[in-house]
């Protein structure tokens, strides 16, 4: 005889857009997640979590593992947002490791999963997202939670009915949605081990002042990317950052928003990803470790960051040529990030 296990599943979107404060804040709420869960004895007997990610393709980082022995995973930003692999490989992953009841055992708890992303798909999705929404028995309670302006509602309910909306992007609105997501493990546990199996759960109220549930569409969206992302690399340190740039409202311009620090990048040998022309962008944001103002692309496509001085020379980081910086003459294309 096994004791009954509560399967909790985080799948969490690492795409470009993730870059910086979100995906340092996802780390260390999963952080204070799991070191408040092991101080509840409800909790520490029946949750076992499991980490899924998901940019240009979805890895389970962290198979369904015993609270006590569960270790969060290093959170990396990739190309990408794949949400329909990531869910078919949550469906793939609960088929084989939640317990089914036997003609002698009683299985797992139905799962909890909870999905985060803050942008919208960029591989098909449709066929997975049918797939959970009509699966008789239902496979899991899914709550899908958006976190910034980018999020496709409709998406997210193409398979579950619950969506909520991050509305509070700030470090204290990540605290109180990972308090709340730690207090919904731990009422479920509780219920659970009081006879609530069956029963609708009664989740914790949200905290109104940074999450709330998503409005019904408008209907209408914006086909444009709202924002767009360029990967460069310092010229002194050699170091890897991201570019942001966000659209202006009712407009076709880009403009610099942050850049942001990368561990490394991912090297990618699928299609090519959009392009945008240097037209269309407004301003560029200074490189974060040298704080140069200025970025140049070389002949074989990298970018980098560059000294304000005209006549710089410059080696660039993938290719190695060096040469001396000159004036740019009108607008040119360059290959953007996915995510």
């Amino acid at each position: 005889m096994f004791l009954r296990r509560l399967p909790v599943y985080l799948l969490l979107d690492c795409s470009e857009s993730m870059a910086g404060e979100a995906i340092q804040q996802v780390e260390q709420g999963i952080n204070a997640m799991v070191t408040e869960l092991m101080s509840d004895p409800s909790a520490l007997e029946t949750a076992w979590i499991s980490v899924i990610t998901f940019s240009r393709y979805a890895k389970q980082d962290v198979p369904l593992t015993e609270l006590v022995q569960f270790q969060p995973p290093k959170l990396t930003v990739r190309p990408g947002t794949a949400m329909g692999n990531a869910l078919r490989l949550l469906a793939d992953s609960i088929t084989k490791e939640v317990r089914k009841t036997s003609a002698t055992e009683k299985g797992d708890y139905r799962p909890i999963v909870f999905l985060f992303t803050d942008g919208q798909p960029t591989d098909e999705y449709q066929a997975a997202a049918a797939k959970l929404r009509t699966a008789k028995p239902s496979l899991a309670n899914i709550y899908a939670i958006g976190c910034g302006p980018d999020v496709d509602t409709d998406v997210l309910r193409s398979f579950t009915d619950i969506v909520i909306n991050l509305k509070d992007m700030t470090p204290e609105g990540w605290k109180k949605m990972f308090v709340w997501l730690t207090a919904s493990v731990q009422s479920t546990s509780v219920a659970l081990e009081r006879g609530g199996e069956g029963k609708p759960l009664s989740m914790p109220s949200l905290p109104r002042d940074v999450m709330e549930l998503a409005p019904p569409s408008t209907g209408y969206r914006d086909p444009r990317p709202r924002q767009v992302f360029l990967y460069s690399w310092c010229c002194r340190t050699r170091q890897p950052y991201l570019m942001r740039f966000i659209r202006a409202e009712h407009s076709h311009i880009y403009d610099a928003a942050a850049s942001h620090k990368l561990e490394a990048v991912e090297e990618w040998s699928g299609e090519v990803s959009q392009s945008i022309n240097t037209s269309q962008l407004n301003g560029v944001p200074p490189c974060p470790y040298c704080g140069n103002p200025i970025a140049v692309m070389c002949d074989c496509g990298t970018l980098s960051c560059c000294p304000t001085d005209p006549h710089a020379v410059l080696t660039c980081p993938k290719c190695k040529i060096t040469s001396e910086v000159g004036p740019g003459y009108g607008g040119f294309d360059i290959s953007g990030a996915e995510g």
